[in-house]
This record gives structure tokens, sequence and C-alpha cells, in this order.
């Protein structure tokens, strides 16, 4: 080693966590930006209604949350667990294409977030938190 080299051995740091959660907003942001528009994905919607309900054992629980989606809205169903120290989400593609599979045009359903939570990585726990949905889809009638 010359005079101006550190005499330290270089070393490489890894990326032990999983992504952030602004790291996670990006992403889905990203992929909202990327995702179809609702008239192309799914012609015959004219709109959805997304309505989740939150249960979890502790003291303080999400408040529900109502999504109306029109056909100029992009055609993306992943929400991020509603845990600021989560890191987590619900996909909800699913139920969106049960609901435009059934008669009814409706389905529901419970998922839970399979996360963990907590800011230091020794001390993290699975979140569990449960979201009910429901899932309406308003559709144009056949002329």
């Amino acid at each position: 080693m010359g005079p101006e080299t550190s005499s330290r051995e270089p070393f490489m740091k890894f990326a032990l966590s999983a992504p952030t959660r602004k790291e996670q907003m990006e992403q889905l942001r990203h992929d909202r930006a990327m995702a179809p528009v609702l008239r192309t994905a799914f012609p015959i919607v004219q709109h959805l209604r997304i309505e989740l309900r939150f249960q979890a054992s502790g003291p303080s629980v999400p408040t529900s949350q109502t999504h109306m989606l029109y056909p100029p809205a992009r055609a993306f169903f992943e929400h991020l667990c509603p845990y600021a120290d989560c890191d987590g989400q619900f996909d909800l593609e699913g139920a969106v294409r049960a609901a435009l599979a059934n008669p009814t045009h409706r389905a529901e359903g419970v998922l839970e977030c399979h996360g963990s939570r907590g800011q230091d990585p020794a001390s993290r726990r699975a979140c569990l938190l449960q979201l009910t949905y429901e899932v309406t889809a308003t559709c144009q009638q056949p002329s």
C-alpha cells in the first residue's frame, strides 16, 4: 500500500433489511403509473367501489377507507398496510377480478397483513392486521 492508502481492508455492505417504507411507496407509485387505465383493463366498468375495514387486536385500529375508481383511474389495486411501521401490503386485484366475474358484480372477503412491524429489526413482530374488503363494480349493460 502506498502512503495515501488507508490501512483498513476494503469491505462491502449488504442490505439486510426489507425495503424502507419510502422505497415501498415509491415502488407503488411507479407501479400505479405503469398500470393501464380502468377503461382499458376493464372496458365494461363504469366505476369500482372498494371498501376497506380493518380489525386489529391492539388499541389503535386504522380507520376505514372507501375508494371510488372511474374509467380514467389506473387499474391498480395494491395498498400499503396503514400502519406506518409495517412493511406489508394488501393486493386486491384478485378481489376486483372476482367481483367482475360474479353476476352480482360484488366480492367480499378478509385478508391478513403478512408484513412485520417495529423500527428495530431485533424487535420486529408480525403485523397480522385484518382487512375486510368489499368490492362492487357498476358495469355497462350490454347493448
